[in-house]
């Protein structure tokens, strides 16, 4: 039985049911065999507006929203656009390139943006690597699960703090290949050393489709990122905050890794380490070995 829109809508975003199934029968049916996720569960937890706050509480920690002038890169189906300008009140702009990727994304996104009374004018038929806006615009530019989709993840990298203003936040959100679970397929792995490899763990050990492996940005992990931001920053001086972790010791010390897409078999292992007492030590063996998830790239731009 599929979740009710109305259900899962909230004052601060109103879930239309065309939305809800659209995203339902293309993306959900397209990752069911992957991530072992039911498409009704996938559908919900895109467009669950509290994902959105959770989102935004992990960035109100850096910056707070309220009144700022906020670029998301990547806005998919438009529910963070939505929440973050109903509850935060931001000025809310993003980027989505039309028939890439998720072709309905920006679909969706008009859908529900004129269904909540938004303006959809706002959100850009453009990509990461090409933003269309002037040098020091946005006091944030926020990014979730997108970077390690694009074709030149530091091309991203310097766009997002190109537009960002002197002493706005920049924070993007990704996986890290270097840790041991890949939420797009639900699997576990070893640091993943390139993205042949990464094909072939998805392929042979876990017995799925590697064509969806095969457009992820493997080489996205904490060196790379140093690396990137090394070399911004002999341009543009750069304050680095957090890589993320720390939040992923919190995480891993309250057993709270989010009940979101395929995390709940995530959760349970590290429950499990939890009741076996393992789970801090773990951690920050893991943290030494760079290898926590997810990255939460957090900058500012020094004014």
């Amino acid at each position: 039985m599929g979740t009710d829109a109305e259900a899962l809508s909230t004052e601060f975003c109103l879930v239309t049911p065309s939305a809800l199934a659209r995203v339902r029968e293309t993306q959900g049916v397209y990752f069911a065999p992957l991530m072992k996720v039911d498409p009704d569960k996938f559908a919900a937890d895109t467009l669950d507006p509290r994902k959105a706050e959770d989102m935004a509480d992990v960035l109100e920690v850096y910056v707070p929203l309220a009144g700022k002038k906020v670029l998301e890169i990547g806005t998919g189906c438009g529910v963070n656009h939505i929440v973050w300008q109903k509850k935060y009140g931001i000025e809310a702009w993003g980027v989505e390139p039309e028939g890439e990727g998720f072709e309905n994304s920006a679909d969706v996104a008009r859908d529900l943006i004129e269904a909540n009374g938004l303006d959809i004018s706002r959100i850009k038929d453009a990509t990461g690597e090409a933003l269309p806006f002037s040098d020091d615009s946005f006091d944030i530019v926020y990014s979730s699960n997108v970077l390690e989709h694009v074709l030149d993840p530091g091309q991203v990298l310097r766009e997002a703090v190109r537009v960002l203003k002197p002493g706005g936040t920049l924070q993007i959100v990704c996986p890290n290949y270097l840790s041991y679970f890949d939420g797009h397929h639900a699997a576990f792995h070893p640091p993943i050393i390139s993205n042949g490899f990464f094909r072939w763990w998805i392929k042979w050990i876990y017995r799925r489709d590697p064509e969806f492996a095969a457009t992820i940005r493997t080489e996205i992990n904490p060196l790379w990122v140093r690396r990137q931001l090394k070399a911004i920053g002999y341009s543009i001086p750069l304050t680095v905050h957090t890589l993320g972790a720390e939040k992923f010791l919190e995480r891993m010390d309250t057993a709270d890794v989010g009940r979101w897409m395929a995390l709940g078999v995530l959760g349970r292992l590290v429950s499990l380490l939890q009741r076996l007492r393992l789970n801090r030590l773990l951690a920050h063996l893991v943290v030494t070995l760079q290898g926590w998830t997810p990255l939460i790239i957090t900058v500012t731009k020094n004014a």
